[in-house]
């Protein structure tokens, strides 16, 4: 298989991830903003991906509605629904002749929803059945991938994709009422409390399944943790990465695609990293926990890219 179909493949299951997580991290922003027009509520949106120059160039004033914009319909900003949307067709289109015809179908109808959102006037009260769109579309789109595509190697680089994006996405999605911890003191801080757990949980579809593991008097830290580090929940950060190890050891075992040293090394550091968590996944120790693996997920993405995708490799 040509190196270019397999980066394909991968950006594909990367770009649906990343597409799903910001319809889920707008929603949940919105939800604790409680209407609030605020810079204080909606700039950790931007910050936690690093966006705030880009959105000041474009939009001068933080308010609620223009920050759902640039992250919903901005073609112009890389990290936004319509850009991520846009890159998994253009990715799919390159592999029109390997992918399934259904798969082509749903991805052509899901970014045309999404480009009509840009033909709108949006309104806040429309933010929840807009996000809710998207994550289904997104469901819809695993599910025909599951169903429909053939099990070879760029199956196994969509699904490495995937799962490396989805690790990423959840740090980033704890991480966002952390990030003040890089300014202030911890005493100055108040962690956030059980109702924004609760949220996230509901938001990673993992409140019911963490209620049945801590019945009784949750801490939020247990959140952290589960989200975190928890082996059966699909959207932990843990159970992603032994996805993407998973599908390494699978193209190297079904198809000869063998990972090189920094493949190996990278992956031990994160693995390692997880096995050694702080003792109290609260605060600052979290955030700085969060960096920590925000670093090695991006060290793994880095070595997979040279390994499989470099033209000199």
């Amino acid at each position: 298989m040509l190196s270019r179909f397999a980066e394909n493949a991968f950006w594909m299951g990367r770009y649906a991830e990343r597409a799903e997580n910001l319809s889920r991290l707008l929603l949940m922003t919105e939800i604790f903003a409680g209407g609030e027009d605020s810079d204080k509520a909606w700039r950790p949106v931007l910050q936690v991906f690093f966006d705030e120059d880009a959105y000041m160039q474009r939009y001068k004033t933080i308010t609620a509605l223009n920050v759902v914009k640039f992250y919903l319909c901005e073609a112009n900003n890389p990290n936004s629904v319509y850009a991520a949307v846009h890159m998994l067709k253009e990715n799919a289109r390159s592999l029109r002749h390997i992918i399934s015809t259904e798969s082509w179908r749903q991805i052509s109808v899901f970014f045309s929803d999404v480009q009509a959102l840009s033909k709108r006037r949006l309104s806040l009260s429309e933010l929840s059945d807009i996000c809710s769109d998207i994550r289904t579309a997104c469901f819809t789109h695993r599910g025909v991938i599951e169903g429909t595509w053939y099990r070879d190697e760029v199956w196994r680089f969509n699904r490495l994709g995937s799962a490396l994006e989805r690790a990423d996405q959840m740090t980033r999605l704890i991480d966002m009422k952390y990030f003040e911890y890089d300014r202030d003191d911890d005493e100055n801080v108040a962690p956030p409390d059980v109702a924004w757990w609760n949220t996230l949980l509901r938001s990673a579809s993992g409140f019911h399944a963490f209620q049945r593991k801590h019945p009784v008097d949750p801490d939020p830290a247990d959140a952290a943790r589960f989200l975190l580090l928890d082996t059966q929940l699909p959207l932990s950060v843990r159970g992603a990465v032994r996805a993407v190890a998973y599908q390494l050891d699978r193209l190297h075992g079904d198809f000869n695609v063998e990972p090189d040293k920094a493949i190996g090394e990278a992956l031990s550091a994160l693995e390692a990293r997880l096995e050694t968590p702080p003792e109290r996944l609260n605060g600052r120790a979290l955030h700085v926990y969060l960096d920590h693996l925000q670093i090695e997920i991006l060290a793994l993405a880095n070595a997979i890219g040279a390994r499989y995708f470099s033209p000199s490799a």
